[in-house]
C-alpha cells in the first residue's frame, strides 16, 4: 500500500505539473510531461500518446495501466 493520500482540490489548482481541461464536460488535471514522470514504461517505452490525470476528488486516471499513481502524485505535491 502507498503512503500517498489522493491531492486535494487545492493541490490540483495550484500545482504546476498539471494542465487544468474540461473534457466532455469533466474538470481533468492532466500531467503536464508525462515521459518525465514515467522514464521508462516496460513495453511502451515512449510515453507520448498516453495520459494521466487527477479529476476534482482526487481520483487518479490513466490511458496505460503501468503509469502509476503514487508517481504522479509525488510528482505534483
Amino acid at each position: 500500500m502507498s503512503d500517498y493520500t489522493d491531492p486535494t482540490p487545492d493541490e490540483l489548482e495550484n500545482s504546476d505539473k498539471l494542465e487544468k481541461k474540461t473534457i466532455g464536460g469533466e474538470l481533468r488535471y492532466y500531467v503536464k510531461n508525462i515521459k518525465a514522470h514515467w522514464p521508462v514504461v516496460e513495453d511502451a517505452p515512449d510515453a507520448e500518446g498516453h495520459a494521466a490525470w487527477f479529476t476534482p476528488d482526487g481520483r487518479f486516471h490513466v490511458t496505460h495501466e503501468q503509469l502509476r499513481r503514487d508517481a504522479a502524485i509525488g510528482a505534483i505535491v
